[in-house]
Protein backbone atom coordinates (compact mmCIF):
# COMPACT_ATOMS: atom_id res chain seq x y z
CA UNK A 1 0.00 0.00 0.00
CA UNK A 2 1.49 3.53 -1.01
CA UNK A 3 2.38 6.07 1.63
CA UNK A 4 0.59 9.41 1.27
CA UNK A 5 3.06 11.46 2.64
CA UNK A 6 5.71 9.72 0.20
CA UNK A 7 5.50 12.21 -2.33
CA UNK A 8 5.09 15.29 -0.16
CA UNK A 9 6.54 18.52 -1.09
CA UNK A 10 7.83 19.56 2.82
CA UNK A 11 11.13 21.98 2.44
CA UNK A 12 14.56 20.19 2.35
CA UNK A 13 17.37 21.35 3.93
CA UNK A 14 15.15 23.52 6.69
CA UNK A 15 16.61 21.08 9.52
CA UNK A 16 14.89 18.53 11.57
CA UNK A 17 11.91 19.29 14.65
CA UNK A 18 13.49 21.93 16.66
CA UNK A 19 13.24 21.54 20.36
CA UNK A 20 10.99 23.28 22.50
CA UNK A 21 10.56 23.35 26.24
CA UNK A 22 6.93 24.50 26.31
CA UNK A 23 4.52 25.70 29.46
CA UNK A 24 2.89 23.81 31.30
CA UNK A 25 -2.49 15.67 29.13
CA UNK A 26 -5.06 13.38 31.70
CA UNK A 27 -1.37 11.53 32.80
CA UNK A 28 0.38 14.51 34.77
CA UNK A 29 3.65 15.90 32.78
CA UNK A 30 6.33 13.79 32.40
CA UNK A 31 8.26 11.61 30.30
CA UNK A 32 7.58 8.59 30.09
CA UNK A 33 8.86 5.01 28.83
CA UNK A 34 6.42 3.06 26.25
CA UNK A 35 5.69 1.30 23.29
CA UNK A 36 3.31 2.23 20.35
CA UNK A 37 0.28 0.51 20.40
CA UNK A 38 -0.31 2.01 16.89
CA UNK A 39 -0.29 4.68 14.17
CA UNK A 40 -3.11 5.26 11.62
CA UNK A 41 -3.53 7.73 9.07
CA UNK A 42 -6.66 9.77 9.54
CA UNK A 43 -8.23 12.71 6.89
CA UNK A 44 -10.54 15.60 8.10
CA UNK A 45 -14.21 15.06 6.90
CA UNK A 46 -14.63 18.45 5.35
CA UNK A 47 -10.80 19.02 3.66
CA UNK A 48 -7.53 17.37 2.75
CA UNK A 49 -6.02 17.88 6.33
CA UNK A 50 -4.22 14.21 6.99
CA UNK A 51 -3.24 13.64 10.89
CA UNK A 52 -1.80 10.59 12.23
CA UNK A 53 -3.47 8.76 15.46
CA UNK A 54 -0.59 7.31 17.79
CA UNK A 55 -1.49 5.33 20.68
CA UNK A 56 1.46 4.59 23.25
CA UNK A 57 0.91 2.34 25.92
CA UNK A 58 3.19 3.75 29.21
CA UNK A 59 5.31 1.89 31.36
CA UNK A 60 2.66 2.66 34.49
CA UNK A 61 -0.17 0.61 32.70
CA UNK A 62 -2.27 3.52 31.18
CA UNK A 63 -2.38 4.50 27.74
CA UNK A 64 -2.63 7.89 25.49
CA UNK A 65 -3.70 8.45 22.36
CA UNK A 66 -3.54 11.65 20.26
CA UNK A 67 -3.81 13.00 16.83
CA UNK A 68 -1.28 14.86 15.10
CA UNK A 69 -1.99 16.90 11.98
CA UNK A 70 0.62 16.72 9.29
CA UNK A 71 -1.03 18.74 6.55
CA UNK A 72 -3.31 21.68 6.40
CA UNK A 73 -6.34 21.78 4.60
CA UNK A 74 -5.11 21.76 1.35
CA UNK A 75 -2.60 18.75 2.15
CA UNK A 76 0.46 20.62 2.12
CA UNK A 77 2.83 20.01 4.42
CA UNK A 78 4.61 23.51 4.82
CA UNK A 79 3.31 26.63 5.87
CA UNK A 80 4.87 29.96 4.68
CA UNK A 81 6.87 31.82 7.68
CA UNK A 82 4.53 35.32 8.60
CA UNK A 83 7.92 36.89 9.10
CA UNK A 84 10.38 35.55 6.58
CA UNK A 85 8.00 34.70 4.08
CA UNK A 86 9.97 31.43 3.09
CA UNK A 87 8.72 27.93 3.15
CA UNK A 88 8.79 26.15 6.64
CA UNK A 89 7.55 22.19 7.48
CA UNK A 90 4.29 22.50 9.68
CA UNK A 91 5.00 20.95 13.39
CA UNK A 92 2.94 18.43 12.98
CA UNK A 93 4.83 16.87 10.00
CA UNK A 94 8.32 17.51 11.76
CA UNK A 95 6.90 15.73 14.84
CA UNK A 96 6.19 12.41 13.29
CA UNK A 97 9.08 12.82 10.71
CA UNK A 98 10.95 13.04 13.76
CA UNK A 99 9.86 9.92 15.36
CA UNK A 100 9.85 8.26 12.23
CA UNK A 101 13.43 8.66 12.20
CA UNK A 102 14.07 8.26 15.71
CA UNK A 103 12.28 4.58 15.42
CA UNK A 104 12.87 3.59 11.89
CA UNK A 105 15.64 5.44 10.63
CA UNK A 106 13.52 6.19 7.77
CA UNK A 107 11.41 9.72 6.62
CA UNK A 108 7.92 9.59 7.10
CA UNK A 109 7.65 9.01 3.47
CA UNK A 110 9.24 6.47 3.23
CA UNK A 111 7.39 3.97 5.97
CA UNK A 112 5.66 1.08 4.85
CA UNK A 113 1.85 1.22 4.86
CA UNK A 114 -0.35 -1.40 5.78
CA UNK A 115 -4.25 -1.73 6.07
CA UNK A 116 -5.00 -3.03 9.53
CA UNK A 117 -8.40 -3.39 11.11
CA UNK A 118 -8.03 -1.80 14.96
CA UNK A 119 -11.13 -1.71 17.31
CA UNK A 120 -11.33 2.21 17.65
CA UNK A 121 -14.03 4.58 19.21
CA UNK A 122 -16.80 5.85 16.89
CA UNK A 123 -18.47 8.68 18.08
CA UNK A 124 -22.26 8.18 16.85
CA UNK A 125 -22.23 4.37 18.34
CA UNK A 126 -20.42 5.37 21.29
CA UNK A 127 -18.40 2.41 21.55
CA UNK A 128 -15.33 0.74 19.94
CA UNK A 129 -15.99 -1.16 16.24
CA UNK A 130 -13.65 -3.14 13.86
CA UNK A 131 -12.10 0.31 11.41
CA UNK A 132 -9.73 -0.68 8.96
CA UNK A 133 -7.38 2.06 8.69
CA UNK A 134 -3.73 2.49 6.64
CA UNK A 135 -0.96 2.30 9.37
CA UNK A 136 2.82 3.09 10.08
CA UNK A 137 3.26 -1.11 10.32
CA UNK A 138 6.71 -0.22 11.42
CA UNK A 139 6.02 2.16 14.29
CA UNK A 140 4.28 -0.74 15.72
CA UNK A 141 5.05 -2.56 18.89
CA UNK A 142 8.51 -0.12 19.20
CA UNK A 143 9.84 1.13 22.75
CA UNK A 144 10.29 4.67 23.02
CA UNK A 145 10.30 7.62 25.28
CA UNK A 146 7.67 10.51 25.35
CA UNK A 147 7.49 14.33 26.92
CA UNK A 148 3.73 14.37 27.61
CA UNK A 149 1.96 17.84 29.22
CA UNK A 150 -1.05 17.45 30.42
CA UNK A 151 -3.11 20.42 29.10
CA UNK A 152 -6.38 22.41 30.46
CA UNK A 153 -8.89 22.81 27.40
CA UNK A 154 -12.25 24.35 26.79
CA UNK A 155 -15.05 21.55 26.38
CA UNK A 156 -17.12 22.42 23.21
CA UNK A 157 -20.76 21.91 21.39
CA UNK A 158 -21.28 21.96 17.85
CA UNK A 159 -23.22 25.15 16.94
CA UNK A 160 -25.45 24.26 14.09
CA UNK A 161 -25.77 27.58 12.72
CA UNK A 162 -22.44 28.30 12.26
CA UNK A 163 -20.54 24.41 12.50
CA UNK A 164 -17.94 25.79 14.53
CA UNK A 165 -17.38 24.27 17.60
CA UNK A 166 -17.80 26.80 20.49
CA UNK A 167 -16.73 26.82 24.19
CA UNK A 168 -19.28 25.69 26.48
CA UNK A 169 -17.96 27.33 29.42
CA UNK A 170 -16.51 23.83 30.75
CA UNK A 171 -13.09 22.61 30.60
CA UNK A 172 -11.03 19.28 30.75
CA UNK A 173 -7.88 17.84 30.76
CA UNK A 174 -6.04 16.17 28.03
CA UNK A 175 -2.38 15.02 26.64
CA UNK A 176 -0.68 16.18 24.33
CA UNK A 177 2.78 14.53 22.98
CA UNK A 178 5.40 17.15 23.06
CA UNK A 179 8.53 15.47 21.84
CA UNK A 180 10.10 11.70 21.45
CA UNK A 181 13.07 9.97 22.50
CA UNK A 182 14.32 6.69 22.03
CA UNK A 183 13.92 3.75 24.41
CA UNK A 184 18.02 4.09 24.54
CA UNK A 185 18.76 7.69 25.85
CA UNK A 186 16.46 10.83 26.44
CA UNK A 187 18.28 12.54 23.10
CA UNK A 188 15.67 14.60 20.41
CA UNK A 189 16.47 14.26 16.54
CA UNK A 190 17.94 18.08 16.64
CA UNK A 191 20.81 16.81 19.59
CA UNK A 192 21.48 13.27 16.97
CA UNK A 193 21.67 15.75 13.78
CA UNK A 194 24.43 18.38 15.88
CA UNK A 195 26.13 15.15 16.73
CA UNK A 196 26.77 13.20 13.87
CA UNK A 197 27.57 16.82 12.64
CA UNK A 198 30.50 17.37 15.55
CA UNK A 199 31.89 14.46 13.83
CA UNK A 200 32.39 15.96 10.20
CA UNK A 201 29.17 13.37 9.15
CA UNK A 202 25.89 14.13 6.87
CA UNK A 203 22.62 13.61 9.10
CA UNK A 204 20.67 13.26 5.89
CA UNK A 205 23.27 10.53 4.91
CA UNK A 206 22.77 8.88 8.59
CA UNK A 207 19.07 8.42 7.98
CA UNK A 208 19.10 7.13 4.72
CA UNK A 209 21.37 4.24 5.19
CA UNK A 210 19.75 3.70 8.73
CA UNK A 211 22.66 4.44 10.96
CA UNK A 212 20.57 6.37 13.62
CA UNK A 213 20.38 3.84 15.85
CA UNK A 214 24.43 3.63 15.14
CA UNK A 215 24.59 7.00 16.27
CA UNK A 216 22.43 7.00 19.00
CA UNK A 217 24.71 4.36 21.26
CA UNK A 218 27.89 6.23 20.61
CA UNK A 219 26.16 9.40 22.43
CA UNK A 220 27.55 10.33 25.51
CA UNK A 221 24.02 9.74 27.75
CA UNK A 222 21.03 12.04 27.77
CA UNK A 223 20.96 15.06 26.29
CA UNK A 224 20.27 18.62 27.44
CA UNK A 225 16.63 19.25 26.47
CA UNK A 226 15.25 16.48 28.59
CA UNK A 227 16.23 17.58 31.83
CA UNK A 228 15.94 21.42 30.58
CA UNK A 229 12.00 20.26 29.79
CA UNK A 230 11.55 18.55 32.92
CA UNK A 231 13.12 21.19 35.20
CA UNK A 232 10.31 23.83 33.19
CA UNK A 233 7.03 21.20 32.86
CA UNK A 234 7.42 18.34 35.51
CA UNK A 235 3.62 18.29 37.17
CA UNK A 236 2.49 21.40 35.82
CA UNK A 237 -0.62 21.47 33.66
CA UNK A 238 -0.72 24.26 31.17
CA UNK A 239 -3.35 25.74 31.09
CA UNK A 240 -5.50 26.66 27.38
CA UNK A 241 -8.65 27.49 28.37
CA UNK A 242 -10.68 29.97 27.18
CA UNK A 243 -8.50 33.63 27.74
CA UNK A 244 -5.51 31.92 28.61
CA UNK A 245 -2.24 32.58 26.44
CA UNK A 246 0.49 30.48 25.65
CA UNK A 247 4.07 31.51 27.65
CA UNK A 248 5.94 28.77 26.27
CA UNK A 249 9.60 28.93 25.97
CA UNK A 250 12.27 28.21 23.11
CA UNK A 251 15.24 25.95 23.94
CA UNK A 252 18.04 26.82 21.51
CA UNK A 253 20.44 24.56 20.46
CA UNK A 254 22.11 25.64 18.00
CA UNK A 255 20.32 23.09 15.04
CA UNK A 256 19.96 25.46 12.15
CA UNK A 257 22.10 27.10 10.09
CA UNK A 258 25.55 25.97 8.87
CA UNK A 259 27.37 25.83 5.81
CA UNK A 260 27.97 22.23 3.81
CA UNK A 261 30.40 19.58 5.39
CA UNK A 262 32.07 17.21 4.10
CA UNK A 263 29.91 14.15 3.70
CA UNK A 264 31.58 10.74 5.16
CA UNK A 265 30.83 7.14 4.57
CA UNK A 266 28.09 5.07 6.12
CA UNK A 267 30.88 4.09 8.26
CA UNK A 268 30.85 7.37 10.33
CA UNK A 269 29.77 5.06 13.23
CA UNK A 270 31.51 2.04 12.75
CA UNK A 271 34.12 0.89 15.61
Amino acid sequence: MSNIFSKAKSVKGEGVEDDFLGGGGAVDTDIYPGVIKYAYIGKASKSDARNVTISIKLGNGKEVTRSIWMTNRNGDVTYKDKKTGKLKNLPGYNQVSSLAMLLASKEVGDLDVEEKTLNLYDFESKKEIPTAVDCFVELHEEELHVAIQRQTVDKTKLNESTGDYDPTGETRDVNEFIKFFPASGLVTISEIEQFVKSLGGDFDDVVKVGDLGKAISKMDGDGAYAAKWLEANRGEIWDRSTGKKSEGKAFKDGSSGGGEKKKKSASLFDD
